[in-house]
């Protein structure tokens, strides 16, 4: 049995550790199961949670790297006028763990976002978050990149959706200013 645990303890750390990277480099995956590599995008001071609505926003007070969630390939990446306050917007599919399939964005003050087809390892940076303005907003998109509230958002309003977000968020270990509830943390259920 204690060789069994030593072994499963070996495999967590090789896991964790991306090739090339340092134990201090590593991110710990917050999820319970091996199986399951997502990690808190967080945990670098400097991030403030802020309101729910159609997302998650979290703002800067310098710029931070933007970590992808979970492994992913980029499948969208505005870098003009995409509509956002602040003007970029990415997303991306996460492709394994109790997530894979589902398609995450992040928009409004960023910068350096990587190009599309990408593919990315949990942890490693997809954007920089830039301070000021209305800071980021994370949370659960279509394939086409549209927000999965989009078809019913009014402005400011919370939507189930952002509440998925925000549980999602939070199972991974990050602050949420919204109490999001009780409820899924994946885009499962009505949109708003």
């Amino acid at each position: 049995m204690h060789k069994r645990l030593f072994l499963l303890g070996l495999l967590a750390a090789a896991v964790m550790l991306a090739p090339g990277a340092t134990s201090a480099q590593a991110q710990t995956p917050i999820r319970h199961s091996l199986y399951q590599h997502y990690i808190d995008p967080f945990t670098a001071s400097g991030w403030y949670p802020a309101r729910t609505d159609m997302g998650v926003d979290w703002f800067v007070t310098r710029r931070l790297p933007v970590l992808a969630i979970g492994d992913a390939v980029i499948l969208g990446s505005d870098s003009h006028d995409s509509g956002w306050p602040g003007g970029h917007f990415i997303w991306y599919q996460l492709l394994n763990g109790s997530h894979a399939g589902d398609i995450v964005y992040v928009a409004e003050h960023l910068t350096k976002l990587l190009g599309v087809g990408t593919h990315v390892r949990a942890g490693q940076r997809i954007a920089v978050a830039l301070p000021g303005g209305t800071g980021t907003e994370w949370g659960w998109a279509e394939a086409s990149g549209a927000t999965r509230a989009n078809p019913c958002y009014h402005e400011g309003a919370v939507t189930h959706s952002g509440r998925e977000m925000a549980r999602f968020m939070k199972s991974l270990g990050a602050q949420v200013q919204d109490p999001p509830g009780l409820g899924a943390d994946a885009p499962l259920g009505k949109l708003c």
